[in-house]
């Protein structure tokens, strides 16, 4: 904007505060030119010239003498011409008492230096301006108008709202208080939310209605009232009473004013009043006290129960009259006159005939009113049918039981009476002295308790007295229960008998009084009876039939299953139940078995016959039964037949049968395997027997020939060992069948296992001129917790075997590697591979089996009992290890060993380290070298032989040897000895007298000092774990099994004897 331009608006703004800020007439006309053209906001409103402006400023502020704030919303200048232009500019004009809105158009001239308003137009864009109203003139008006609906706003109850005659009724004004009503902030809400039209805010259900409503209305006339809801701003709705007037707006057209009342509370009042008056039991209306007893109004529940809409009814004249049963109306009509004659209050009871034609009673209560000089009925009525059919069925009910307590009176009954349970009263009484347990004028109460009483079980007649009580009889009638039975023994002055009492209540019509009529009835033949055949069907009888021969009738008992078709003659009886349950094999003999003349003629020279037969039952199960036929009196021809269901007994046979069958097989391969077992024990046995014997007398003859006679000595003990291998494998064989073989969990030094296994190995392939090659991978750990005795026997079983089945030139390699670690345990491999003779494809999987050998030329060529593999499978198994094998015949085998050892804690390496030092140090000891000279021995042993062999290997390393036939003379021995005069205890377990375990916790538990420290070894064939577990818990400290191996016996004396000397034997 340049300067001329702001010089322009300047002079407009400073003209318009001096004209209505500052209410100044010189000041402002200083703005205008002399020539100054006016046009104002009304009709004919302008000045020409200075004078005329003068006049109209002058007339302006006389007429409204206050100054009002001046702003400019906006405002546009434009130059013209360089001494020539306009401004555009919208005023707002506001002081406390009222506001206006003006829009000014101006042109300037520049006159010299100064710029002057040469022509001024005013106009107003809103409702303010009011036909020939002025400038100031609509800002009065504004304000009176303002103060007027201000003063309406506090007087009014409701609010105000106003809309054209128009489609819709556009909005045409809202007051303050009708906006609170609605809950909006302000007129701009209103209008936005319903879209300018005032009949969006009504409900959409009641818009219909209120315009026909208004318009029939205002047709008549320029007001109305109608009532509808009408929507607030947060959605919900208000109920409002709508006085409404015809007027002519500011602009002209037709407008409708209105003031609403919020008459939500008074709708809903009306609402509940209603639906209480609908929800009344029965009917409720209000009727003229005329011939017609015609129907003013009425709640739904009339129309609910005649059937009629209110439309038909109106159709029938609303006369109460046209639905009454004909009969009944002159009856009420006399009795409407007769009890009005007594006061207000009316209660008559009559019939009405429903639209469909159904004929209800109903109990009619009423109370006369007049208004208006008629006179009126206030009425209620209640559907009464029901009670009604309920009262006639009482009635016949009663006459029956009258009839009933009459008859009873003269029959076989123990006792009858009636009690008045209304009036607490027993009023007859018929029994004879022995049962009667009352008397007539007794109370109800009393009865009762005397007949409960008379229970000979005390539970009983307690269930009796809380059953009977008088307000639970009372309360039971009510619900429709009116029987009572009870079946029980009972007490009498001369003893006991069973007796059936039954309980009946009616209601006596006449008085509506409850009555109870009581029968007892004495059943105690029929009772025992009954007990009789409970009794018989406890011997496992499920039918029970009598049958008379003569008239061919069959009669049932007592049956578990009822399924025989009662009433029917025998052989139709016979005949169903063949088709429905026999199975068809068994008809024919079951027809003949059941035939009258068959039963006569089997039972004529014996007293009774059974038979059985398979049937079928519900569920199509097959079922075995047994029948017995006999007479129950052959004089009076009469049979007796029971049926029994014998299926389990019958299936338990069978499965005995198969049992014993499965036992006699397994027994017939038990006894082919042991004679198959002790045939291969037999050869494996004598085969080194007949070494050893044959060697013996070969070194018998050659006593001079010290050379063939070591030679005859190396091969006895070769057999012997060998025969000693053999029984080994046997007794871990046995263990792992009985499931006693054990794993020891200790110290595993690998490469101690490793070279111990490698010894023996490479010696035997060496003997044999094969190849042995051991290789350690370096992921395998120095040490490992497990059973290293076992897993060596694991070893070298499956190397024997490799270098035994490798011929020479062959090579046999074993590789030790750790496949996997676990914080607590690791999996170690062991690879054993030869160039051997291979296995054939179809005896690998039997190759783990016991005794189990390829074929007998093998077991010729090679020897062995074919255990070896299955107990080391076993013990690999035990391991939580897994053992597979690969081979190909003539090309060599393969066996990979995979067994769990655990890892070993710094402690547990400390202490079995020191454990094994001396056991370590003791095995390495030189055997030539070991010398016990000055120490003796303590040796109990039973057996001559063993104690000589013993003695002299003893004596041969310096032992002194005391020996004893029984553990007795063997710990008197060590009591008859000085402290430490025994340096160890060589103890045989089965000796006579005493056995070794005593033996050896007698000397545990000696008060001597050396009782604790001296060793003691056991030298038993006792060799199984549980055995060696049995000597270590007696108190010895170590175990060897028989026969004894000297070196191992040395070693272990050296060992222990060391020990002991340093004190770390306890």
């Amino acid at each position: 904007m340049g300067d001329r331009e702001q010089t322009c608006q300047n002079v407009v703004e400073q003209f318009c505060k001096a004209w209505f800020e500052a209410r100044n007439v010189e000041k402002t006309l200083e703005y205008l030119c002399s020539d100054i053209q006016y046009i104002g906001t009304a009709q004919q409103e302008a000045a020409c010239g200075l004078e005329a402006m003068r006049a109209y400023l002058t007339a302006d502020i006389r007429a409204l003498n206050t100054s009002f704030s001046v702003t400019f919303p906006s405002i546009n200048c434009r130059l013209l011409q360089p001494a020539l232009g306009t401004v555009f500019t919208e005023i707002i004009l506001q002081n406390s008492q009222c506001a206006g809105h003006l829009r000014g158009f101006f042109i300037l001239c520049c006159q010299g230096e100064q710029w002057k308003i040469q022509s001024l137009h005013f106009a107003e864009p809103g409702r303010s301006q009011k036909g020939q109203r002025s400038y100031p003139q609509s800002l009065v008006t504004e304000r009176l108008h303002r103060q007027r609906e201000e003063l309406l706003n506090e007087t009014l109850p409701g609010g105000m709202m106003g809309g054209y005659l128009a489609e819709d009724f556009p909005f045409y004004y809202i007051n303050r208080q009708m906006l609170d009503y609605l809950g909006y902030k302000d007129e701009a809400e209103f209008v936005a939310d319903i879209q300018g039209k005032i009949i969006n805010c009504m409900h959409p259900d009641d818009r219909t209605r209120v315009d026909k409503e208004v318009g029939v209305q205002l047709e008549k006339g320029h007001e109305y009232t109608v009532e509808y809801r009408m929507k607030r701003q947060d959605g919900t709705y208000i109920w409002v009473h709508d006085l409404g007037r015809r007027i002519l707006a500011e602009n002209g057209c037709p407008a409708i004013s209105s003031v609403c009342y919020d008459i939500t509370a008074q709708v809903r009042a009306q609402e509940e009043v209603m639906r209480l008056y609908n929800n009344i039991p029965g009917a409720v209306f209000r009727c003229r006290y005329d011939s017609a007893l015609s129907v003013v109004s009425a709640n739904d529940g009339l129309f609910d129960f005649i059937g009629y809409t209110r439309t038909e009814f109106a159709a029938l004249g609303n006369k109460l009259a046209a639905i009454m049963e004909p009969e009944d109306l002159p009856e009420v009509t006399q009795l409407l006159h007769e009890q009005i004659k007594q006061g207000e209050a009316i209660h008559i009871e009559n019939r009405l005939r429903t639209k469909h034609g159904k004929v209800k009673w109903v109990s009619v209560k009423a109370q006369l009113f007049v208004e208006n000089n008629q006179p009126y009925f206030d009425c209620v009525f209640i559907d009464i049918t029901e009670e009604k059919q309920q009262r006639r069925r009482e009635k016949e009910l009663y006459e029956r039981e009258l009839r009933y307590f009459v008859e009873a009176a003269s029959g076989n009954q123990s006792g009858q009476g009636r009690l008045n349970l209304t009036q607490n009263v027993l009023e007859s009484y018929l029994t004879t002295a022995n049962y009667a347990v009352a008397q007539v004028g007794d109370s109800y109460d009393q009865v009762i308790d005397q007949f409960a009483r008379s229970a000979m079980e005390t539970e009983i007649g307690l269930h009796i007295a809380e059953q009977m009580q008088r307000s639970q009889v009372l309360a039971d009638y009510t619900v429709g229960k009116t029987e009572y039975h009870f079946e029980f023994l009972r007490s009498t002055r001369d003893g006991a008998f069973w007796s059936h009492t039954t309980f009946h209540s009616c209601m006596n019509p006449e008085t509506s009084e409850l009555i109870v009529f009581f029968y007892t009835l004495d059943i105690t033949e029929k009772k025992l009876q009954e007990q009789l055949l409970d009794q018989i069907v406890s011997l496992n009888y499920d039918i029970i039939a009598e049958i008379d021969a003569a008239s061919q009738t069959l009669k049932i008992h007592t049956s578990n299953e009822p399924i025989i078709p009662i009433g029917k003659q025998l052989p139709q009886a016979i005949e169903q139940l063949a088709q429905d349950y026999v199975k068809p094999e068994f008809a024919a003999e079951y027809h003949r078995q059941l035939n009258l003349e068959t039963m006569k003629s089997q039972l004529a020279d014996q007293e009774s016959y059974t038979f059985s037969i398979e049937m079928l039952d519900d569920q199509g199960q097959t079922r075995v039964k047994l029948y017995k036929v006999f007479y129950l009196d052959r004089r009076l021809n009469r049979l007796c037949v029971t049926r029994s269901d014998v299926t389990e007994v019958v299936r338990q046979e069978q499965m005995q049968k198969a049992e014993l069958a499965a036992a006699l097989n397994a027994a017939q391969q038990a006894n082919a395997a042991k004679t198959d077992f002790l045939s291969r024990m037999s050869h494996e046995i004598r085969t080194p027997m007949n070494a050893i014997l044959g060697m013996s007398a070969v070194a018998t003859q050659s006593i001079h020939d010290s050379a063939r006679m070591k030679e005859c000595i190396e091969k006895i003990q070769l057999s012997s060992k060998f025969l000693l291998g053999l029984i080994n494998d046997i007794l871990d064989m046995s263990r792992i069948e009985s499931g006693k073989l054990l794993l020891s969990n200790g110290i595993l030094q690998t490469q101690k296992l490793i070279n111990s296994v490698s010894t023996l190995g490479a010696g035997q392939a060496a003997a044999k001129g094969v190849t042995y090659q051991c290789t350690v991978e370096p992921s395998l750990h120095m040490e490992y917790m497990g059973d290293s005795m076992k897993l060596q026997q694991v070893l070298v079983n499956i190397l024997s075997n490799a270098v035994k089945f490798t011929p020479p030139g062959g090579q046999v390699v074993m590789t030790a590697r750790q496949v996997q670690q676990k914080k607590d345990n690791a999996m170690v491999q062991f690879v054993i591979s030869d160039t051997g003779v291979g296995i054939k494809p179809e005896f690998l999987p039997h190759l783990f089996e016991p005794f189990s050998q390829e074929s007998t030329g093998m077991t010729a060529a090679y020897g062995g009992s074919g255990l070896g593999l299955a107990i080391s499978k076993s013990i690999v198994d035990l391991m939580d290890g897994h053992i597979s094998v690969q081979s190909e015949k003539g090309q060599g085998t393969q066996f990979v060993v995979e067994v769990r050892l655990g890892m070993t804690s710094q402690t547990v390496q400390q202490d079995c380290q020191t454990a094994l030092q001396l056991e370590t140090e003791a095995s390495e000891q030189d055997l030539e070298q070991l010398d016990f000279t000055g120490l003796r021995l303590l040796l109990a042993e039973d057996n001559l032989i063993n104690t000589e062999v013993a003695v002299m290997l003893l004596q041969d390393k310096g032992f002194t040897v005391d020996t004893a036939e029984n553990g007795e003379q063997a710990l008197q021995l060590y009591r008859a000895s000085a402290e430490n005069d025994y340096a160890a205890v060589l103890m045989d377990i089965r000796m006579p007298v005493m056995d070794g375990l005593t033996t050896a916790a007698q000397i545990r538990q000696s008060l001597r000092f050396d009782a604790a420290e001296i060793p003691i070894i056991a030298m038993t064939a006792n060799a199984f774990d549980d055995d060696i577990a049995k000597s270590l818990a007696a108190g010895m400290n170590a175990h060897l099994a028989k026969p004894i191996d000297p070196d191992l016996l040395m070693r272990t004396l050296d060992a222990l004897i060391r020990k002991k000397a340093s004190g770390n034997l306890r």
